[in-house]
């Protein structure tokens, strides 16, 4: 053995020793490459997209944006643009956190379909026997609710808004207390006609913010656990997603958080001073009620709404403070695009993401499938299809105060798509979310690991990577697997570990 193969077995064994004691742990923490490798050909593509994306940022007033891609389980491009905090002048990055508005209802409904999983219910159970209160339909009281029927927004439970509020910070009141108080005839924020529908459980289609956050508490009353908590022992610390969190008061740097913004009416002789430059292609010249009392709307919207348009006025956007509300697991948690990312691949993958399974496969198969068609044919269980530029796509959107958000996933081509915005405009986000999807079907990527880019990670990337150590006046950045500026022996470490997971 000559000396180049001593060395090179030298450090290779040490890794696959290092792998076997590791093998029957959580995998380490994998730092996604936000690196994009195609081909020469694509980047003027790549090129274009970028210039799309900040083209709508600027005519639809979008201070903020975050988005990730997801291809074959791989998060293969992410990119950051505009402002979390326009006055601090902080701007996006990968580690900024957004509001997911009701995209958190997909953690709420993976938690409840963990104990699933366990046993420790049925679908078709009764929600009742496992709440230390009872829902009861008050026109239909003996029509149970289900978990399913929860799950598929059917179980006759709805939103009363005027007891809905939202605090600046976190509610104080416990999720356990609040629903009680909503869902039963003794409670303060009961009403017959006002928390309920009129249909009988199980037979029409209702979206309930409530209902989500009653899937929360179940999750709590089953797991005696307090339900943020379950969710970042099972499902946040396993999908290595440092920064998720259901509570402001978690969180220790408040600006990493995307300050929410909202477009306000303002005063001027003109479309652009009073802020009515959105440019909407199903509405010309979207205007708010400030801009009404014009004859003609807005002048100038060849200049201000047209697509080559500056749009509206930056001015024109009003901060929000970082609110909270009672029923929180239906849309209060906070997280960046590349963590969100790892749950989107976890259900593009059957369940696993990078080596860590979080659901079973037939789980998410079962989550995909329509339950009450007659009461709505796109509605899986709290995730759902829409129909979206020639294609179908199973997610969910989100949508609040100075908050849209879209997380997709396209099975046929096995990509997903995540869009986090501080800014309430769902046309601007949803155009965005269409351009990627377009880019991703047309790119080719590498996955991290994938050294040689041949398409598989291998002993061959291994062996590369061994190389570029012994040349030591080499670097090549794709085997710089954890971003530390310097090919050693934790990159292999790390591909061996892609490799074995």
């Amino acid at each position: 053995m000559n000396i180049k193969h001593f060395i090179l077995v030298s450090l290779f064994l040490p890794a696959i020793l290092l792998s076997d004691l590791i093998r029957n742990s959580p995998p380490p923490s994998k730092i996604e490459n936000q690196r994009t490798i195609s081909d020469f050909d694509n980047y003027r593509d790549e090129e274009a997209l970028i210039e799309f994306i900040e083209s709508i940022i600027q005519t639809n007033l979008i201070p903020g944006v975050s988005v990730s891609i997801v291809k074959d389980q791989h998060i293969v491009w992410e990119k950051h643009f505009g402002y979390a905090d326009i006055d601090d002048e902080i701007l996006v990055n990968e580690e900024t956190m957004f509001i997911l508005s009701s995209v958190s209802k997909t953690i709420t409904a993976t938690a409840l379909m963990q104990l699933w999983e366990q046993g420790l219910f049925e679908l078709d159970d009764n929600i009742n026997n496992y709440l230390p209160f009872d829902v009861v339909h008050p026109d239909h009281p003996f029509f149970g609710i289900s978990f399913k029927m929860l799950l598929s927004h059917t179980s006759g439970i709805k939103d009363n808004w005027s007891v809905m509020d939202y605090y600046d910070g976190d509610s104080e009141l416990e999720l356990g207390y609040y629903l009680e108080e909503y869902l039963t005839p003794e409670g303060q924020f009961y009403g017959s006609n006002s928390s309920f529908t009129n249909s009988a459980p199980g037979t029409i289609y209702r979206y309930s913010n409530i209902g989500a956050a009653l899937i929360g508490y179940l999750v709590e009353s089953i797991s005696n656990q307090p339900f943020n908590e379950y969710c970042y022992n099972n499902i946040f610390n396993p999908l290595d997603m440092g920064n998720a969190y259901w509570f402001l008061s978690e969180i220790s740097d408040l600006s990493q958080v995307a300050v929410p913004y909202s477009l306000s009416g303002g005063s001027g002789s003109t479309c652009y001073e009073i802020g009515c430059g959105v440019y909407d292609e199903s509405n010309p010249c979207f205007c708010d009620a400030a801009c009404v009392g014009y004859d003609d709307c807005c002048p100038d919207y060849e200049e201000v709404c047209g697509e080559g348009g500056t749009g509206g006025s930056q001015t024109n956007l009003s901060e929000q403070y970082h609110y909270g509300y009672s029923d929180y697991p239906s849309g209060q948690l906070r997280t960046s695009s590349n963590n969100l990312a790892k749950l989107m691949a976890a259900y593009i993958n059957d369940g696993i993401y990078n080596g860590v399974r979080i659901l079973d496969s037939e789980t998410v198969e079962l989550m995909r499938t329509i339950h009450y068609p007659n009461a709505d044919s796109q509605q899986g269980l709290i995730w759902y299809y829409k129909n979206s530029n020639g294609r179908t796509l199973f997610g969910h959107n989100g949508g609040d105060l100075g908050s849209s958000t879209e997380m997709f996933v396209d099975f046929e081509s096995d990509i997903g798509v995540i869009v986090l915005t501080n800014a309430s405009n769902y046309d601007g986000t949803v155009q965005i979310e269409n351009a990627l999807f377009d880019f991703a079907e047309q790119t080719t990527f590498s996955a991290l690991g994938d050294i040689n880019l041949d398409g598989l990670i291998n002993i061959l990337d291994v062996i590369l990577v061994v190389n570029i150590i012994l040349e030591a006046n080499s670097f090549n950045d794709l085997a710089d697997l954890n971003l530390d500026g310097q090919v050693d022996v934790l990159d292999i470490v790390q591909i061996i570990n892609i490799i074995l997971y």
